[in-house]
């Protein structure tokens, strides 16, 4: 933190921030978190929806914060929801795509996998989730005006992104283990699914799923940087590497989530599901018939 030494008050963001690119951004949040909003209902993929909601809802408060602070950087209220809101935000992006990846392994095959498709939802969303836990209890221990409880506040906060990274680069390397496989079997992929496979729109929302990690792991990957340096870093008071490496990176991975919106993709997976669930009643309840005749003759 900087002091303004004419009136004794801290700038917490030890600059004053560029009020025409945090509106920018503060809009840019507030379209995605309504198109999310729309999308959840239309698509009826909850957990995926509301993940991106509430990450989008979450941006949305750090650039109303950060646009406020732009006019009175002294007020801890206004620094804490730009800190807080973006800081925690991506936890909620990935989540909803660890679980999509259950999904996804579905579609092509199970059996290249070396887990099950719901493990990977427990295993990677339940440390996403204690990832939140520590980032959001030094988010409220940092919120105080206390010196030494806003240091340990922070240093929890960087203890839960680093706890990100390293859930997001174990993710990251079963993802690239397990296409492998499905690169190396490409002809023995689970029938059913080959024709949404072959789709234009799936094969995008493939590239746009593994485009939005990488972004939000650079950004993560910024983030354990910004605060291993501590409170008042350089890497801190460098405004345009965040709104290129934070802002910029995640909105740039949402857009492409929102625009190839995976839930239309697993909407149709879940039709044809249910349209092959019929099929098969059908089939036994043919066989039943058949095994009935046979008795009976």
């Amino acid at each position: 933190m900087t002091e303004d030494s004419s009136n004794h008050k801290y700038n917490y963001y030890g600059f004053i921030p560029n009020k025409e690119g945090n509106i920018f951004f503060l809009v840019v949040w507030a379209i995605l978190t309504i198109c999310h909003a729309a999308l959840t209902v239309l698509t009826r993929e909850f957990f995926f929806g509301v993940c991106m909601y509430i990450g989008c809802a979450l941006e949305l408060i750090g650039y109303i914060g950060r646009t406020i602070g732009s006019s009175n950087p002294y007020v801890l209220s206004n620094y804490m929801m730009n800190s807080i809101g973006t800081v925690i935000s991506p936890v909620y992006f990935m989540a909803g795509i660890y679980n999509c990846f259950g999904a996804i392994i579905e579609i092509y095959g199970r059996e290249y996998s070396p887990l099950k498709p719901v493990n990977y939802r427990r295993i990677f969303i339940s440390l996403d989730l204690i990832s939140f836990l520590v980032q959001s209890s030094g988010g409220a221990i940092a919120a105080s005006s206390n010196k030494n409880s806003a240091q340990a506040g922070f240093r929890l906060m960087l203890a839960g992104l680093i706890l990100q990274v390293v859930t997001m680069s174990g993710f990251i390397i079963m993802v690239g283990q397990y296409f492998y496989k499905v690169h190396v079997n490409k002809d023995n992929l689970v029938q059913k699914f080959a024709g949404l496979r072959n789709t234009v729109f799936f094969k995008a929302v493939m590239w746009s799923m593994c485009s939005a990690i990488f972004l939000i792991y650079v950004r993560s990957a910024y983030r354990v940087a910004e605060m291993a340096k501590g409170w008042g870093s350089d890497i801190m008071h460098n405004e345009k590497l965040f709104l290129i490496l934070d802002g910029a990176m995640c909105a740039i991975a949402v857009i492409l989530l929102t625009v190839f919106y995976p839930g239309f993709s697993f909407k149709r997976k879940r039709d044809i599901d249910a349209a092959h669930t019929v099929v098969e009643e059908d089939e036994e309840e043919d066989k039943d018939s058949d095994d009935h005749s046979h008795q009976t003759a």
